[in-house]
């Protein structure tokens, strides 16, 4: 998971293109995914931060080139046969700020990568706020009137405040990729499998992925930084764009679940950003359900067929992914 490691690559983003949704009354606070109202998740139609530039939501264009070693990167990011869902321990909690959300200090416990992003002001913290229980103690938190996001790599409250060891504050309406809150520098908002798009069986965007096959001291386009450490040859870079093969009629597959299905489909037409450094073959990054437990990742995501965290997606025929030269084909 991450551990950031300052290793910069100057890439040009574009950050103009369409705006967001107009911004909703304010929000109880809770999860996003939970402040649909009382028609519940089934009424919310998926929300897209970011520009419609971003690299996230530019879908890949037809015949991209492939990386000349695409297939052993696969072969050993697939050798599991599963990409596996962080739904609870490494998910990421997101939560949705308004005008009356209370402000509190942020204070940064690594000093020694600069000033703190949050040292400026007080930052908006609903009071139900919990970061992930994994190591990473990841949280974000969405303030739409301000367009900002709020990201955070081990959070925590504390007296008089909260505690971060790092993290980073980004613009919704920019490209999804700036600040220190992953190992290649994407927002921590970007690419997250968020509850309300597996209940809408649609994902309008590329996804993130994590492995334990990052490449050491390399970045590529749209990445901005590293903490990979591997020297094998069919390492990935942080930054690489990998999609699962759009030919394959993903319906089709004998057991295949309907978060499978909306999972895959994604991967087709948006693909994934390899952004973090993992403890495993291959991890996806999903918003952590309001009602999700140590023992369930919750109610949406279980009708969805994904039966507890860490739950491999094994019907994904993850050896059919492929790496892509050029985020932009």
């Amino acid at each position: 998971m991450p551990r950031l490691v300052t290793l910069l690559a100057s890439v040009a983003l574009a950050l103009a293109g369409a705006g967001l949704a107009p911004s909703p009354a304010a929000a109880p606070a809770m999860p996003v995914a939970a402040s649909a109202g009382a028609a519940g998740p089934a009424t919310v139609i998926p929300w897209r931060p970011f520009a419609a530039t971003s690299p996230f939501n530019v879908p890949i264009a037809g015949s991209p080139a492939l990386d000349p070693n695409s297939a052993a990167m696969v072969a050993r990011v697939a050798r599991d046969g599963m990409g596996y869902a962080n739904l609870v321990e490494f998910g990421i909690p997101i939560y949705e700020a308004s005008a009356s959300t209370p402000r509190v200090t942020v204070r940064c416990t690594i000093t020694s990568w600069g000033p703190c992003p949050f040292a400026a002001a007080p930052r908006a913290m609903p009071a139900s706020a919990r970061p992930s229980s994994g190591s990473d103690g990841a949280m974000v938190v969405v303030d739409r009137a301000a367009g900002t996001i709020d990201e955070y790599w081990q959070a925590a409250p504390a007296t008089g405040g909260w505690t971060t060891s790092w993290g980073a504050i980004n613009p919704l309406t920019g490209s999804g990729w700036g600040g220190g809150s992953t190992g290649a520098g994407a927002s921590r908002l970007a690419g997250v499998v968020r509850v309300a798009e597996i209940h809408a069986g649609t994902i309008p965007h590329a996804l993130v992925v994590q492995s334990d096959n990052v490449c050491a001291g390399t970045v590529r386009a749209p990445a901005l930084k590293t903490d990979g450490d591997s020297t094998r040859p069919d390492c990935i870079p942080e930054g690489a764009r990998l999609q699962l093969d759009p030919a394959i009629d993903v319906a089709r597959i004998p057991g295949i679940t309907p978060g499978e299905i909306t999972v895959a489909r994604a991967l087709q037409v948006y693909g994934a950003y390899l952004v973090d450094r993992a403890g495993t073959s291959l991890a996806v990054s999903f918003e952590v359900a309001p009602d999700a437990t140590a023992a369930g990742p919750g109610s949406a995501y279980a009708q969805a067929g994904f039966g507890w965290d860490y739950d491999g997606m094994p019907h994904i025929p993850w050896g059919a992914l492929r790496v892509l030269q050029a985020w932009n084909g």
